[in-house]
């Protein structure tokens, strides 16, 4: 009997042997796709995408157009590539630990789902920066700079013939370390050397380059109102980042659900890493599949929608000041009243957002909601192609001995901005001086200081005053 017991019991170990081999066969498998080995990983990180992932390459029809001449070009720039800020030193700081416990989930609970190799950079990951690095320019921001310059000079080479003289080059910076090593590395790629070039001293209250920081109104509305950013807030609770959130743990893992906040730190190094160095692995990206740094981008372009883009009039509003100097500028040519050949300013994402705004590009039929992620996968307005490490907003007038006498060639990122009205990128001076003279001319920023809560504080978010009618019939009902 005994021996006939063993016989049988035979058949149920080899199926069980054969069940653990195959479930450990299935988890190799399942850790066998290294984020380490993807020679096309995603780079749309949202604004702090890399400059040398999204600059526009030009062809030599967009480098020469025919019976033109340049006579002026005009840049509004973001800085360069920078370390975070020292605020958030110690929410990355934490990642070490963070990592620590990733590695014992896979090594030592046989949870988790990332390669050898993406354990193998998470071990060997340090954080780069130190909190008193905070903000600053890194060596990759001083790249960009620098070559982004000497691109424009490739483009238009007559306009940087005679070298540097004072009274041909308009240089300006914001009050913040990036933006003016910003601007000296871009006069180094230009001229050779920043030596000599004059930089003005930078403004505490600069009304040009950065309105939204002394405009109360916006402040109110915008800013510190938690209502104006209820469609980001919505889609970071909602059900896509919920299967993120999710599939992060999981492939990290981790038995229970880890926090928004755990997500974004990661994503944010991921995007850092990978802003700082171009060619090597961000170890912390092999945390997302490619659809989930899509989505992580979408929230991304539903912050910036509303902090600084369509998604309040206010923000359009704030972007005449630096459209104005432009057409200020131009206009000045069409009446020779100045032979400047350069201007440069150099800002913050938020500047370049609202100008774009202003100037309508990017715009979307339809607004940006927390709901329309599935219909939106053609948006123009994407943060990381808009709004990127460096990306500017350039305009070249153009003087021709055919056609118009007077054209303007526009860039956003380099690349030819798609303007309603004109041709890749190439607009007739009469169409500019149509669409954005008298945006430039009744430009001012009196209403900063007015009080505008209740006006178009709110805009676009017909649920919230639906909420508040539902509040005051509620507190009327139980009144009476």
């Amino acid at each position: 009997m005994a021996a006939m017991t063993r016989t049988s019991a035979a058949p149920a170990v080899v199926a069980l042997c054969l069940w653990l081999w195959l479930l450990a066969r299935g988890a190799a498998a399942a850790r066998s796709s290294c984020y380490a080995d993807n020679t096309t990983p995603y780079l749309l990180l949202g604004a702090k995408t890399a400059y040398e992932f999204v600059y526009g390459r030009p062809t030599p029809q967009q480098t020469t157009i025919p019976y033109c001449e340049p006579q002026q070009i005009w840049i509004l720039s973001r800085h360069g590539t920078r370390y975070p800020g020292s605020d958030d030193y110690d929410k990355l700081n934490s990642l070490a630990s963070f990592r620590d416990q990733v590695i014992r989930n896979h090594e030592v609970n046989h949870e988790g789902d990332l390669c050898d190799k993406d354990l193998d950079n998470l071990r060997n990951w340090t954080l780069k920066f130190t909190a008193d690095m905070g903000d600053v320019l890194t060596k990759q921001g001083e790249d960009d700079m620098r070559l982004m310059a000497q691109r424009f000079k490739n483009r238009y080479p007559s306009l940087f013939s005679e070298g540097y003289r004072q009274d041909l080059y308009e240089f300006r910076y914001t009050n913040t370390q990036r933006t003016q090593a910003s601007a000296e590395k871009f006069a180094e790629g230009l001229f050779g050397s920043s030596q000599g070039v004059y930089f003005p001293t930078p403004l505490d209250n600069d009304t040009l380059l950065k309105p939204y920081d002394t405009c109360n109104a916006w402040k109110t509305m915008v800013d510190d109102n938690p209502d104006a950013k209820i469609e980001q807030t919505l889609f970071e609770e909602g059900p896509w980042m919920e299967e993120v959130i999710a599939n992060v743990s999981k492939r990290l893992g981790f038995r229970y659900q880890l926090k928004y906040d755990d997500i974004s730190t990661i994503y944010d190094m991921c995007r850092y890493d990978k802003a700082w160095n171009l060619v090597a692995v961000s170890p912390w990206c092999a945390a997302f599949s490619d659809s989930e740094l899509q989505v992580m981008e979408y929230k991304e372009d539903l912050k910036y929608y509303y902090k600084s883009g369509y998604g309040h009039d206010i923000n359009v509003e704030l972007g005449c000041t630096t459209l104005k100097d432009l057409m200020d500028h131009f206009q000045n040519l069409e009446s020779n009243k100045t032979s400047a050949k350069g201007v440069f300013y150099f800002s913050h994402s938020s500047m370049l957002h609202m100008m774009q705004s202003r100037m309508g590009i990017a715009k979307d039929s339809e607004p940006l909601t927390h709901d329309g992620y599935n219909t939106t996968q053609k948006r123009k307005w994407r943060t990381s192609k808009i709004g990127s490490f460096a990306t500017n907003i350039a305009a070249v007038f153009l003087k021709c001995t055919e056609g118009d006498t007077y054209r303007v060639m526009f860039y956003v990122a380099e690349n030819v901005a798609d303007i309603e009205g004109c041709q890749v990128g190439l607009c007739s001076w009469d169409t500019v001086k149509a669409k954005y003279a008298d945006i430039a001319e009744k430009c001012n920023l009196d209403f900063c200081n007015m009080n505008r809560s209740g006006t178009t504080g709110i805009h676009r978010l017909p649920w919230f005053y639906a909420l508040i009618n539902a509040i005051i019939v509620i507190l009327l009902l139980k009144r009476n």
